[in-house]
């Protein structure tokens, strides 16, 4: 049974549809993450299930309890806001009392339950301390303590981890998940980060277009997005239109035409001749090389480095094979092994089973 269950919401701000008959259905413990990109309604989506807004059509259920009406307070959810909202004339033993101030516990009860979440979250040293003199997660972590102490059946968290720097993000991501597994809690995250999303997420919601486009497992996600969009957004960045040009069904292979460029790719699903499609291969899927014979596989074209970008320990390389560019990502060693630069001739290879294909009725091909 779902703990969660968003059927048809839709929500509007004057004449713009934010969300438009969006469903989504979030199990019992699970760590659902939302991915979308920034101002696609996200915060909305978690503001309709805290209950802070209400939605203008479709039904919200928890614990397959209808909660269309139910104010904040009678719903069973707890929410961490992006900015944390910390009063800053409060220590942090005051902000997190304050969740409990209307609650029905006696003082000493509150006492012992802000204790045990504070050393559950090992911020004891902190209690004292006032907003001002915190660090990003050590707000974070306050943040996320007020929001426990209520022993909130679903915990809401609106992209917690966008404010902190790269380090102490990385760390967060491991001790969020690690925590929610702990509690056992029902758990909905938004973000645009995608690194944060497949490293937390039991599964993934790709939110465009004022709905859920894609839900599943953070490898179907990644590895086999439904739509262009999805596909483009998680970072399948050789995107092409094409037709198919051959099917061969003992071998379960299919050869697909755009322009003058022809691959073959493995086909899962029924394709006929002519039919159009969008091909997907993700950058870190193409080998490079600077001998055709250095790899055997179906799939090897000679190219021309264009553009070459230093990310990190990642190089990316924007080449062209024809008239067709190919976004290729190596390691800055073998960057640094087959002298790579803008200009060198190549070779690309990539396995068909890495190739994968979308029927599109309505590309231009």
């Amino acid at each position: 049974m779902s703990k969660i269950s968003l059927n048809g919401i839709g929500k509007s701000f004057e004449q713009l549809d934010v969300l438009d008959n969006l469903n989504l259905d979030i199990m019992d413990n699970e760590l659902m993450v939302v991915l979308g990109s920034s101002g696609c309604g996200k915060t909305t989506m978690l503001n309709i299930i805290s209950g802070l807004m209400k939605q203008d059509k479709g039904d919200l259920y928890i614990d397959g309890k209808l909660v269309n009406g139910a104010p904040p307070e009678k719903r069973p959810v707890g929410m961490v806001f992006q900015d944390y909202l910390l009063f800053p004339h409060l220590n942090v033993f005051e902000n997190i009392v304050f969740g409990l101030k209307t609650s029905r516990f006696s003082k000493n009860e509150i006492k012992q339950i802000v204790n045990d979440t504070i050393e559950f979250l090992r911020i004891g040293n902190l209690k004292r301390r006032y907003p001002r003199m915190l660090s990003g997660g050590e707000q974070q972590r306050v943040a996320l303590a007020r929001a426990l102490t209520i022993e909130p059946e679903i915990l809401l968290l609106d992209e917690p981890l966008s404010n902190l720097d790269a380090k102490t993000r990385e760390g967060l991501r491991v001790e969020l998940k690690s925590i929610q597994k702990k509690l056992g809690i029902t758990t909905i995250q938004v973000t645009h980060d995608q690194t944060e999303a497949i490293i937390m997420a039991d599964r993934i919601g790709i939110l465009n277009n004022k709905k859920i486009e894609q839900i599943g497992r953070p490898d179907e996600i990644f590895f086999k997005p439904k739509t262009e969009f999805v596909a483009s957004f998680v970072g399948s960045a050789n995107n092409h239109k094409g037709h198919v040009t051959q099917v061969d069904k003992e071998l379960k292979q299919i050869k697909v035409s755009f322009n003058d460029l022809e691959i073959i790719a493995i086909c899962k699903n029924r394709f006929s001749v002519g039919d159009k499609v969008l091909t997907f291969i993700r950058p870190d899927d193409i080998f490079i090389m600077l001998n055709k014979h250095a790899i055997s596989t179906q799939n090897v074209f000679k190219a021309t480095i264009k553009e070459k970008i230093l990310l990190g320990g990642i190089v990316r390389l924007k080449t062209l094979v024809e008239e067709e560019e190919f976004t290729v990502e190596v390691t800055r060693q073998i960057s640094s092994e087959l002298k790579l630069k803008t200009g060198k001739k190549v070779y690309l290879a990539f396995k068909p089973s890495s190739v994968h294909l979308i029927k599109n009725e309505f590309c231009i091909c």
